[in-house]
Formats: C-alpha cells, structure tokens, sequence
C-alpha cells in the first residue's frame, strides 16, 4: 500500500513537530486556494454560486422577517433589544402612538422597549 517511508528534512527535523504541522497547513491551505480559484473561473460554476448565495440570502431574510412577526422587539438569540435603536438592552417601555388601520380610532398605543440611549 505505502511505499518507502518519506524521511522528514533536517530543517523541519530541528524545528519539531509545530513547524511540520504548520508547513502542512500551509501547503493545504495553498492547495485548496488554488483549487478554488479554478472552480470559481468556470462560468458555470460560477452561475451555480451566484444562484446558492441569493437562495440562501432570501431564505435567511424570510426568516428574520418570520421572527420578527412572532416576537417583535427581540434579538436572534431570544433576549430583548431597543425598539428604536435595535442595538442596546432595554431598560424601560415607553408608549408611542401608531396610526391605526381600523376607522375607530385615530390613533393606537403601542409600547416599545427603550434602551435608554438612543
């Protein structure tokens, strides 16, 4: 199966076993560089590509869309975010007024969480 056993260099020898796995890495990481630079040069291939990233952006778009609809006012991860800012923890709810869509009222409460800063 093998073959006869490759000896390792004297340089890699002297510098052990982090600088053999290192130059490893390297030369795989340049391997599948170089690969991926061909792959990528086929018109094809790069249609397919084209075609995956903008499937996957409308789905993950869909998806936060789909959250937020659920659970308004939160973060990926479930904890609560600034309705305003989006960015900070809330510390407090104030009460803004939305326009209704219903002929009732004018006017309709809503409470949004407010960080405090924005």
């Amino acid at each position: 199966m093998g073959g006869k056993r490759q000896t390792v260099p004297a340089e890699f020898a002297v510098q052990g076993e982090v600088m053999i796995r290192t130059a490893r890495v390297k030369m795989r990481r340049t391997r599948s560089r170089d690969y991926m630079k061909k792959w990528r040069a086929n018109p094809k291939h790069r249609e397919l590509e084209r075609e995956r990233r903008d499937r996957d952006y409308v789905l993950k778009k869909q998806r936060r869309a789909r959250r937020l609809l659920l659970r308004p006012y939160t973060r990926v991860d479930g904890r609560p975010q600034c309705g305003f800012c989006g960015q900070g923890r809330p510390v407090e709810i104030v009460e803004r007024l939305r326009i209704s869509e219903t002929a009732d009222d004018e006017f309709v409460k809503v409470l949004i969480p407010y960080c405090g800063h924005c």
